[in-house]
């Protein structure tokens, strides 16, 4: 978002042309037009005019991607259940009914046969349990690299939180910045206005040359043009802000308000601090500190695959049968160790991929420490030179705005021109969007300072 005042700032720096005549001195100046209103809130529809932070409560609500985030913190925890699960004994229950062809009593000197037409009943109920005791750490590895996992998976919904807050919050710079140069675009269409009423009269007195009032008509459509494509831009930026927010209404849009949320008038703290600050409350390195941890503990249940494991099992059954309930139910208990000599190389493959996982998670952490202080020194420096960028543009406002009053009343005596007139005007604009334009680029910077800290 580079010089968002640029669009009408041109046309309008192209509409300044004029000849030089005398006024009748009854006529008054036109009024320099007024900076930006900072209380007047935008136009589009909706019944509130969100502040930031609303905004973004708004956003932790109704953000799709937080909801995300936190579905999948609640899958890692699943899986830290489902890994503790192998720990605990299992038990099953089983019960079978069914019923079949009989055998025909053998007569005496014959061979005895399946009867087709009789038929008798057999059930059975049994259960089954098992345990594994001890599997030399097998187990406990699995265990362990979930719950770190998880933990991981934690830190992320803190990087989520963080993203979300300062996608919201450059939006609602953006349509702040935007509202503001809408009234700098409206203030300019009432100067040129006043002007061009000014010009007519001038005419109708036949104290000017007629083509001072078509001059003076070109600017005020120019004032318009601008106008227009500055309130196009403002729609734009809601709806970029509705998109960050999640917002879900469809009757209605978020709408704000001209005025900034003011941002420290300090300096920033130095380099060093910063990077202190970051490191300390990132969740990012968090994350991949639990991301490492996690690989290494996959790569000793990696390691682990092929060690005995020690289990207990018993069962009972019961299978009464047609006119014989008598049957007394069986059972069985005893323990067994299992050891896998050779699975094919399946332990050796886990092995590896889990062995790249730890390089990989190596190298981001690495990566986001040496890109961090590049981020914290650039967004520092923007708000150094951004605060020494307001405070020139805001004297630029200020002594633009002295000299279309000159003009305004050098042109009202007789002595001042056309051109003189356009070029104060337009000078007026010019740097009423600067100022818009360097005051977003300094909230902008420090949101990007906030958000490089994991400040909140």
């Amino acid at each position: 978002m580079k010089l968002l005042s640029v669009m009408f700032l041109a046309v309008l720096s192209s509409a300044a042309a004029a000849q030089p005549a005398a006024q009748p001195p009854a006529q008054p100046a036109p009024a320099s037009p007024a900076g930006p209103d900072s209380a007047t809130p935008t136009t589009s529809a909706g019944p509130e005019v969100l502040t930031l932070e609303r905004a973004i409560d708004i956003a932790m609500k109704q953000q799709p991607s937080l909801r995300q985030s936190k579905a999948q913190l609640e899958v890692a925890h699943g899986r830290v259940d489902l890994a503790r699960a192998a720990r605990l004994p299992t038990l099953s229950v089983d019960a079978t009914a069914g019923t079949g062809s009989t055998a025909k009593a053998a007569a005496a000197g014959s061979r005895g046969g399946p009867d087709f037409f009789s038929h008798a009943e057999s059930t059975g109920l049994g259960a089954q349990a098992s345990w594994r005791i001890y599997d030399f750490g097998a187990t406990a590895a699995n265990i362990r690299a979930a719950e770190l996992s998880a933990e991981a998976s934690g830190a992320s919904v803190g990087t989520t939180v963080l993203d979300i807050r300062n996608g919201v919050e450059i939006a609602y710079l953006a349509a702040v910045a935007r509202r503001r140069l809408v009234q700098v675009a409206e203030a300019t269409v009432k100067s040129e206005d006043a002007h061009l009423d000014q010009a007519k009269r001038f005419v109708a007195a036949q104290a000017k040359d007629p083509i001072e009032v078509a001059q003076a008509q070109s600017r005020d459509a120019n004032a318009k043009s601008a106008l227009a494509q500055a309130q196009s831009d403002e729609a734009i930026a809601l709806a970029n802000l509705r998109s960050a927010i999640g917002w879900v209404d469809p009757e209605s849009s978020p709408i704000v308000a001209a005025s900034w949320p003011a941002p420290a008038d300090v300096e920033p703290p130095v380099l060093g601090a910063l990077v202190d600050t970051a490191r300390k409350q990132r969740p990012e390195i968090v994350q991949l500190d639990k991301q490492l941890a996690a690989a290494d503990a996959d790569l000793d249940a990696a390691h682990a695959e092929r060690r005995p494991v020690l289990s207990a099992s018993a069962s009972t059954q019961w299978s009464p049968g047609t006119g014989n309930w008598e049957p007394e139910p069986s059972w069985s208990a005893g323990l067994s160790l299992s050891w896998t000599l050779f699975d094919g190389g399946r332990a050796a493959a886990d092995a590896r991929i889990a062995r790249a996982n730890v390089q990989g998670a190596i190298a981001q952490r690495d990566a986001l420490l040496v890109s961090l202080t590049s981020e914290l020194d650039s967004a520092r420096s923007q708000i150094v030179a951004n605060r020494a960028n307001v405070r020139a543009s805001t004297e630029a406002v200020t002594a633009a705005r002295a000299q279309l009053k000159l003009a305004d009343a050098r042109y009202t005596q007789g002595l001042g021109s056309q051109i003189e007139l356009a070029d104060a005007q337009t000078a007026v604009t010019t740097a009423e969007g600067n100022l818009v334009q360097a005051e977003f680029q300094l909230a902008t910077a420090w949101a990007q300072l906030h958000r490089a800290t994991a400040q909140q």
